[in-house]
């Protein structure tokens, strides 16, 4: 849930061509409307056990041209390895060049795919301890991926020479957010919101834009629904035990 004063004023206008380069506060802007993008398309479709996949090269180093074949060649093989065991593949990977050597991070649906057969589709390098993990699937890993996901690629795409030009590459089958934008007219909103029935708030962020307008940012966890998200038994709120004032009185007091 987030809430936020709007910026259109004044009505519709039509956006002109770009004549300056993008200022440093804008691009920070843009990074963080990419982030908030990527972290719901990988909510809405990625979950717990997932696997995290970084590809690298032994020597000698590919060319950009080269790195772009050989990482559609793995996800084309992939899927046909995810097909004979009648699952279909759903993946956002993100490639790196202008930093580093060129690598390239994937995020893939599980499907009882085994380390060993994922590497037989990648034969320019083996994989080591941390090139095979598996996605939590909770809403902080889901911004944790889609911060490092764009971190990656933010000086990627307005490099001329970049491997990928976009910020992610999805497979089509994912599924878009359903983001609901609701008008609102008032002076401000609570400081301590209220949940839906069902639902826990965990974290709540308050502040002010760039600009100088208040902001609010929650989310909310649907109690004990695992297939939404895998809330622990630590996160769900305990109710307290209460109790007569004469029991308060007898119960024993621990020394100092």
């Amino acid at each position: 849930m987030k809430k936020y004063h709007t910026y259109r004023l004044g009505g519709n206008r039509v956006r002109g061509p770009n004549i300056q380069k993008t200022d440093a506060g804008l691009k920070k802007r843009n990074s963080r409307r990419a982030k908030t993008k990527l972290y719901r398309l990988i909510a809405t479709n990625f979950r717990r056990d997932d696997l995290r996949i970084d590809l690298t090269y032994a020597n000698p180093e590919p060319t950009a041209e080269e790195a772009k074949n050989r990482i559609r060649k793995f996800i084309r093989d992939l899927r046909k390895k995810y097909k004979k065991k009648n699952a279909e593949l759903k993946y956002i990977y993100v490639t790196e060049h202008v930093r580093h050597r060129v690598h390239h991070h994937v995020l893939i649906n599980d499907c009882g795919i085994s380390r060993s057969e994922i590497n037989d589709c990648w034969p320019w390098a083996k994989f080591n301890y941390r090139s095979f993990r598996y996605f939590d699937g909770s809403p902080e890993d889901c911004m944790r991926l889609a911060e490092y996901f764009v971190k990656e690629t933010d000086e990627e795409i307005r490099n001329e020479n970049a491997v990928q030009k976009i910020r992610w590459v999805p497979s089509k089958n994912l599924k878009q957010p359903n983001v609901k934008k609701v008008t609102i007219y008032a002076r401000k909103w609570k400081d301590n919101p209220t949940p839906k029935k069902g639902y826990q708030i965990v974290k709540v962020e308050s502040g002010y834009t760039a600009d100088g307008f208040p902001y609010q940012f929650y989310r909310m966890y649907k109690v004990n629904e695992r297939n939404v998200w895998p809330i622990t038994q630590s996160r769900v709120p305990k109710k307290r035990k209460e109790c007569t004032v004469k029991q308060a009185r007898d119960k024993p007091r621990r020394r100092a």
